[in-house]
């Protein structure tokens, strides 16, 4: 910072170049302006980069599917829970390029117990068959009403589909259909509950096809 008289001038208010006049307390003063630094990131800045990146490109397309798996979670979005919640189920290799493990992925969290629930698919039909045991109740973790939920995800088009199945205090079968336009050999599928008013939920299970 310095101070200047100019007669030329007067009472200077303006910048030139990296150089900002101002007048004040009577005296013109000249300071230079500050540009903020950015250190070059290291590897594990840009590691977190790349995990971040594909985490939240996923959640936006998930966004149906977390605000029932997510719930309650935090104080912040479900969003951000998913994202927080799935930073171990992606690898980034050594040019920080990030993939996620999708049989690692967590499509839900939360106290109540995991449904038990096991999927097949069929060819032919293109049709998935997701049977379901019942469950006793524990209070606190496990309801007969709980809503279970089977989910399905397109890994190539990043699209979802919640398949709502039965009761938890119901066995039985419930069928779903391949979306339309998607490849079944891109498709991952989990389950998960929430109590009948969608206020907690339990972890999400990913379930071998």
């Amino acid at each position: 910072m310095a101070k200047f008289n100019s007669y030329l001038l007067g009472k200077v208010k303006k910048s030139v170049g990296n150089v900002t006049m101002c007048y004040t307390n009577k005296q013109n003063i000249a300071k230079a302006k500050i540009f903020s630094r950015r250190d070059n990131p290291t590897p594990e800045m840009l590691d977190q980069r790349a995990k971040m990146k594909v985490l939240v490109q996923l959640s936006r397309r998930l966004i149906p599917v977390i605000r029932k798996g997510f719930v309650g979670m935090g104080n912040g979005t479900t969003s951000n829970a998913f994202v927080k919640a799935n930073q171990v189920a992606v690898e980034v290799d050594e040019k920080h390029v990030a993939t996620i493990v999708f049989d690692q992925l967590k499509m839900a969290t939360g106290l109540l117990y995991t449904p038990k629930v096991t999927v097949t698919y069929a060819s032919e039909s293109k049709m998935y068959s997701f049977e379901q045991e019942m469950q006793e109740e524990e209070e606190g973790y496990a309801l007969a009403d709980d809503k279970v939920y089977g989910v399905l995800l397109e890994t190539v088009l990043n699209r979802a589909k919640i398949v709502p199945l039965r009761d938890r205090g119901e066995n039985g079968n419930t069928s779903y259909a391949l979306p339309e336009d998607w490849d079944e050999a891109n498709v991952k599928v989990y389950c998960f509950a929430t109590l009948k008013n969608g206020s907690a939920a339990s972890d999400s299970r990913y379930l071998t096809v």
